[in-house]
């Protein structure tokens, strides 16, 4: 795609290494793009192995290999947490509902051997 290419060139002519980087507003601004596609592009570059880093400051292209072992280390940790929290919902149980446990009031009337029989709950208003 035209816009994976552009990026690319865009980062390689202007932000190499970790003390040029571009923030993802400013690419998104200038690609007229929104920053899911910009995130989507960014993976698709690196996965046709595009050295392409990121910081706390943005994006850039890799100048040495330091640099891309750091990203690769923070994406690491958000591997490890997407996985733990996958594995926390595999074993997440949803709470069964209690049965209602407010009281049930029977109250019956005999006057002049007539019953009246009330049913309500306790409870409410």
């Amino acid at each position: 795609m035209m816009r994976n290419e552009d990026i690319c060139a865009y980062l390689i002519s202007n932000h190499r290494g970790k003390e040029r980087a571009v923030s993802s507003s400013e690419l998104e601004r200038l690609f007229s793009i929104n920053g899911r596609s910009l995130r989507r592009v960014i993976s698709g570059l690196r996965q046709s192995g595009c050295p392409i880093c990121s910081g706390c400051m943005g994006y850039y292209y890799a100048q040495n290999q330091d640099e891309i072992n750091d990203t690769v280390s923070r994406l690491n940790e958000l591997v490890t947490g997407l996985s733990n929290a996958r594995t926390g919902l595999l074993y997440s149980k949803i709470p069964v509902e209690e049965p209602d446990k407010r009281a049930v009031e029977i109250v019956i009337r005999i006057t002049g051997g007539d019953a009246e029989v009330v049913v309500g709950r306790g409870g409410q208003g």
